[in-house]
């Protein structure tokens, strides 16, 4: 992209998944959706890892579509999971790229244990049918529960999480994730610009919120597929009163029915897409990029 036509007009999805981490499709695929759905600006956001990011930017070449680079990283504050998107770092930066990597052990560690769990309640399934629902790529709980839903032990995938992978669960096992504060500080030093995913979920936010905004944090994802109305309004006055930005997005990840009619019409405010590539211009993918 040049810079005369940065930032362009179209439809954002800034926050999807592929088969590196739980999505649905493989990043090749996702980038003909993208171009189906007349999608300009693509940021794949895949769960602890940018495995998937310079894959993406290759198949990306010629397509018209834009892509910038992403991440979700699993975090935690005061005992609480929070999630933290990362937006415009570099990908091979050493610190964030070593981070992927532990993490990808660690969920591999944590699936073994998970489905040793789940055979001793008399499923039987291997380590092995999760790699094959993960497509060999980050495993995490929503494979599990699809590969009991393939051997028939529940009608659908969330009957799984409803009967045994919920965090009280039987079948579940915690992880060790980073501090909020840590999340931000490796997405900023690899270049990168901090939004708060999903924070309507979130009940040890608030408290936090200046802090997290004088180490870098830039929005909050105020506008997702699990708020509702009141939510989304609540969360625009907490993003004002504490000067944050606001972004929208699908969490696209193609395993609902609804996935592919909802793809690239994300209700993306003006002034919320303004803020987001006015930042989006300070990070080192689009310096390195010439978008700035």
């Amino acid at each position: 992209m040049s810079i005369a036509s940065w930032p362009a007009d179209g439809p954002l999805e800034i926050h999807s998944h592929s088969t590196v981490s739980d999505g649905t499709y493989g990043v090749e695929e996702m980038v003909a959706l993208m171009v189906e759905h007349r999608v300009r600006h693509w940021a794949l956001t895949d769960h602890d890892t940018t495995a998937g990011v310079l894959p993406a930017a290759r198949a990306c070449a010629g397509s018209g579509v834009s892509l910038i680079s992403g991440i979700e990283i699993s975090a935690q504050s005061q005992d609480r999971s929070i999630h933290v998107l990362g937006y415009g770092f570099d990908p091979e930066e050493a610190a964030l790229a070593s981070y992927g990597e532990r993490m990808e052990r660690a969920r591999d560690e944590r699936m073994a244990e998970m489905v040793e769990r789940v055979r001793g309640l008399g499923l039987e399934v291997s380590f092995e049918d999760v790699r094959l629902q993960s497509q060999h790529g980050n495993m995490g709980r929503p494979h599990l529960a699809r590969a009991l839903h393939a051997r028939g032990y529940v009608e659908t995938p969330q009957e799984a999480f409803d009967r045994w992978l919920h965090t009280d669960g039987p079948g579940y096992v915690p992880m060790a994730y980073l501090s909020v504060d840590d999340a931000i500080d490796l997405i900023r030093g690899a270049g990168g610009m901090v939004v708060l995913a999903h924070p309507g979920r979130y009940t040890t936010m608030v408290e936090h919120l200046d802090r997290w905004r004088e180490m870098g944090l830039h929005a909050l994802e105020v506008r997702h597929p699990s708020h509702d109305l009141a939510t989304e309004r609540r969360l625009v006055m907490l993003a004002q009163k504490h000067e944050l930005n606001m972004t929208a997005s699908n969490d696209w990840h193609g395993s609902h029915p609804t996935d592919l009619e909802r793809l690239g019409r994300v209700n993306f405010s003006p002034l919320w897409r303004d803020a987001f590539f006015d930042r989006l211009a300070q990070t080192a993918w689009a310096g390195a990029r010439g978008w700035a």
